[in-house]
Order: structure tokens, then C-alpha cells, then sequence
């Protein structure tokens, strides 16, 4: 809480001028009617100070000249292709986990959205699809990077936070123009003009949100709210229940007479809407699925009252822990080609903890057998 009394009379100390204290306070009162909980950020320089992030540094991070921001890698998709990860250098990741906890994770997101908000899980996005007859599964392409500077600056500027301040937050959060953005080659993600206020901040593409940031998933799902809520209002008038877990989008419904004619006009509307957001889908992995067919969502089995995990699942644990037991733990992490044992171990309480999620019981019998396991530390 703050009093702008108080305020008021500690800038007159420090020699501020009457209309530099009354737009502080109007700015301070504009974040907080809009969502009580949010930090008011007056300046680049104010945003340093309440993070403990030097200045300067910030100024060039959004300037874009800063030369050592991230640390970029790719890796193998098990779907095939690569997924190009920046990790921020801890400067950067500093001011991004700032901004994620006291901003970012205090605006609520649509209901339909599962992923990365408080509360949130897998088996209770899974579950909303308990009993469906009709499974319709999409996927966006590149979801992170297709979320560029421009729809980032708007989501601060609609919090409250004037221009130039969601302009620097926006570029904060983004990472400088590459050609891994599925956008990058779209002439409305090129700058027309350079910025004539602070010629600095000019730059000749728009940037994107980078996966491997900690603002990233947050941000996106507040990017999305008004996506999530036109397919929402479309899946209601279709029938269907509506849930997204970051990039993957499912429907399901439990008439049996749905058909597979209204699930494909159905994915032609979903098409539509996220193209018109700036979202492409992956058609590749649009899947309709009838009656009598599996249901998977997210990796679990619905075709009960509660989500379950699949056999696959819980065969590969069982076979993990058996040969742990028989052969110990540097020959399995050979045979099943870890880097480290340390890694393999890490893996496989991962799996264990993620069972805990769906099926606790199960999960308490594996991490009894895992904690038998000698392990060499």
C-alpha cells in the first residue's frame, strides 16, 4: 500500500517539479485501478532500482546492443526439426523473473488455459475431457516466437503501464530479430520507421518471445486471453469443451453423433481464428479421433472417470526400476545411453514425480522401489 500524501511530500524533498509529482502519482494510480496487485514502473531507471538491475545494463538490453544477452542452443524435437532455445544470462534472467512474479503471474488468464498459471496442471486439463466420444487435438507452430514485441508491448500498455514504459518491458521480455520466429518473414514484423523520440531503440525487425525465458510462458498466455476466448465462444456454439496447454489445443465432446464432417469444419474455424491473431497451426498433428478410438490428452488416458497414465507409461518405469534393481546404475545409464547416471536419475524421479500427479498411489509403490536402489551418491 502506498499513500500518495506521503509521496507527494518525499518528492518535494527531493526537488521535483509539481507536474513531474502529479504524473507519477496519475501513472501509479493508473496500474493499481487497473490491477491492484502490480508494481507501479515509472521509468526504465525505476525498473532498475526496484529489480536491483544496473541501468545501464537494461538500457542496452533494449536497445538491442548489449551483446551477450542470451546463451542460444538448439535441440532435437522428438517430432523431427529443431528447437532453438535462448537462455538469458543471469542479469537478464534476474529483471525477467522480477517482471514474471510481480506482474506477469498476477493477471489472470483465460480459464481455458492450463499451462504455467498458479494452480494449474496436466491431469487437470485432462480430466476436463473425461468421457469424451469425439477428440479433436491441434497444435501452433512456433508458439513462443510467433508472439512478437508489438502484442508483448500491448499486453503491458493494457495493464496500466504508460507507452514508453511498456515499450521497454516489451523488449525486456523479447529477444532481438533472427530468422527463428515462423513470423520473421512477414512484412508486418518489419519497422517502417525508426523510433525518432530515442533513436537507440530503433530497430529494423520486431522481436519475439524467446523459449528458455522465464517471462516467456506468462506472457503468452495473457497474449493469447482474447485468442482463447473467441475459439472458447466457438466451441461452446459447437458443442465442445475448450482447454490449451501452452501451444496444444484440444475439444472433445461426449455425442457420439457429432461426426467427423462437423469436427473438420470445426478445424478450419480454430484455423481461422489463430491465423487472424498471427498463430499458424501445425496440420500435421490435427488429429480427430471417433468413438472407439484411444483418447489421449497431454499424455494421459480419458477414457474413464479420471485421468489415467497409459500402459507405455508405466511399462517404461517398471522396466527402469527392474534393471536398476538387476544391473545397477551405471550399466542401465550405458544401456539406455545417459550422458550421466546423475542425469538418468534425475529422469526417472521426473517420471515418478509427474505419476504422483495422476495416480499418487502408484507413484508412492515406484519411488519405494527407486529409493531401494543403491545409488553410487
Amino acid at each position: 500500500m502506498w499513500s500518495p500524501h506521503q509521496y507527494r511530500a518525499a518528492a518535494k524533498e527531493k526537488g521535483l517539479s509539481d507536474a513531474t509529482i502529479e504524473a507519477a502519482i496519475d501513472q501509479i494510480e493508473t496500474v493499481e485501478q487497473g490491477t491492484p496487485e502490480l508494481p507501479a514502473i515509472l521509468s526504465l531507471n525505476h525498473l532498475a532500482t526496484r529489480a536491483r538491475v544496473p541501468y545501464q545494463y537494461l538500457r542496452s538490453v533494449v536497445s538491442r546492443s548489449e551483446p551477450s544477452t542470451y546463451r542460444k542452443f538448439s535441440i532435437n524435437k522428438r517430432s523431427g526439426g529443431r528447437r532453438f532455445i535462448h537462455v538469458p544470462e543471469p542479469p537478464l534472467a534476474h529483471v525477467q523473473k522480477w517482471i514474471n512474479r510481480f506482474i506477469l503471474r498476477q493477471v489472470p488468464v483465460h480459464k481455458a488455459s492450463f499451462a504455467f498459471a498458479p494452480g494449474s496442471s496436466i491431469s487437470g486439463c485432462a480430466a476436463r475431457h473425461c468421457g469424451a466420444h469425439w477428440l479433436i487435438k491441434m497444435d501452433i507452430t512456433g508458439f513462443f516466437e510467433s508472439v512478437s514485441e508489438i502484442q508483448a508491448y500491448r499486453c503491458f500498455e493494457e495493464l496500466g503501464y504508460q507507452p514508453l514504459v511498456a515499450f521497454e518491458l516489451a523488449r525486456i521480455v523479447t529477444v532481438g530479430p533472427l530468422d527463428q520466429s515462423p513470423r520473421h518473414r512477414d512484412p508486418v514484423w518489419k519497422v517502417r520507421e525508426p523510433n525518432a523520440a530515442i533513436p537507440s531503440y530503433s530497430s529494423g525487425a520486431l522481436g519475439y518471445l524467446p523459449q528458455g525465458a522465464p517471462t516467456s510462458p506468462m506472457l503468452s498466455n495473457i497474449v493469447m486471453k482474447p485468442v482463447d476466448e473467441e475459439i472458447a465462444a466457438a466451441a461452446r456454439k459447437a458443442g465442445l469443451i475448450y482447454t490449451r496447454y501452452s501451444d496444444d489445443l484440444t475439444f472433445s465432446t461426449p455425442a457420439k453423433e457429432f461426426g467427423r464432417s462437423a469436427a473438420t469444419d470445426f478445424v478450419h474455424t480454430v484455423g481461422q481464428i489463430l491465423a487472424a491473431a498471427g498463430f499458424r497451426p501445425q496440420h500435421r498433428k490435427t488429429k480427430i479421433i471417433p468413438p472407439g478410438s484411444r483418447k489421449i490428452v497431454l499424455g494421459l488416458n480419458v477414457e474413464g472417470t479420471a485421468p489415467k497414465l497409459r500402459k507405455e507409461f508405466k511399462d517404461n518405469l517398471r522396466l527402469h526400476l527392474h534393471y536398476l534393481d538387476k544391473f545397477g546404475p551405471a550399466e542401465h545409464a550405458k544401456a539406455r545411453q545417459f550422458e550421466t547416471i546423475w542425469g538418468m536419475k534425475a529422469h526417472i524421479r521426473g517420471l515418478i514425480d509427474f505419476a504422483n500427479m495422476v495416480e499418487p498411489v502408484y507413484a508412492k509403490g515406484m519411488l519405494d522401489q527407486y529409493e531401494q536402489i543403491e545409488w553410487p551418491f
